[in-house]
């Protein structure tokens, strides 16, 4: 089941732009470290992974409702945010789309973008 945006008519929107629409978002709420990656050639589970990295616990907080109020007014739903709310690593997982959002901390150690670099293309965003 893919995430459906509203206008009008319900609509499906592609993963591509629903990445796009996430990063936008982050970005808009000043993370660091955005990236886009493109892993459809060597994944089952997803087409597109977002990643963003916030300064502190509440700036990760304020991407993740920057994020949420995005793809609200996009009338996309089917989504729900993975981790505690105060915590330093928000996930949410869309379908076609995983978004992580991390605390500097957490994006060094685990270094997700690592995972992918020789089998997918990742934008910088």
């Amino acid at each position: 089941m893919k995430p459906k945006a509203k206008q009008g008519k319900t609509k499906t929107l592609s993963s591509n732009a629903i990445a796009n629409l996430i990063a936008k978002a982050a970005q808009d709420k000043q993370a660091l470290d955005l990236e886009i990656i493109d892993i459809r050639k060597t994944s089952s589970v997803c087409n597109y992974m977002v990643l963003a990295t916030g300064n502190s616990a509440p700036h990760v907080q304020a991407l993740r409702d920057g994020i949420d109020g995005e793809l609200s007014k996009a009338g996309i739903k089917g989504g729900r945010w993975q981790g505690k709310r105060d915590s330093n690593w928000m996930v949410l997982d869309l379908i076609g789309v995983v978004a992580h959002v991390m605390g500097r901390q957490e994006r060094e150690k685990y270094a997700l973008e690592k995972l992918w670099e020789k089998s997918a293309f990742t934008y910088h965003v």
